[in-house]
């Protein structure tokens, strides 16, 4: 699925959703554009204080809150490594919870 298909399946899922905040769309397009510049390969590796700055989430428990219901929602998959120089491993899921 491509960018434009899983962005716009992200917009139908969230349309509606009180749960969805501006903050969750601008987590998760931050998150397909770094999928992009891995060159769309599942597991890829991004850093957390990339994503909150491409998101411009300045909050520490805006970002947690946000990446939580992602993963709650079957979205992605997250593996966080609390290692400053380390990225984290994301997976983005399809529409049936699988990558």
């Amino acid at each position: 699925m491509g960018t434009a298909e899983q962005l716009a399946s992200f917009l139908k899922l969230t349309s509606g959703n009180t749960r969805f905040r501006q903050s969750h769309l601008s987590l998760y397009s931050a998150i397909l554009m770094y999928h992009d510049k891995a060159s769309r390969q599942n597991p890829f590796r991004v850093s957390g204080r990339e994503l909150m700055k491409h998101s411009a989430i300045r909050s520490h428990p805006t970002y947690h809150k946000c990446m939580g219901e992602l993963i709650a929602s079957s979205l992605i998959e997250y593996e966080p490594l609390y290692h400053p120089n380390l990225a984290s491993s994301v997976t983005l899921l399809g529409n049936n919870g699988e990558p």
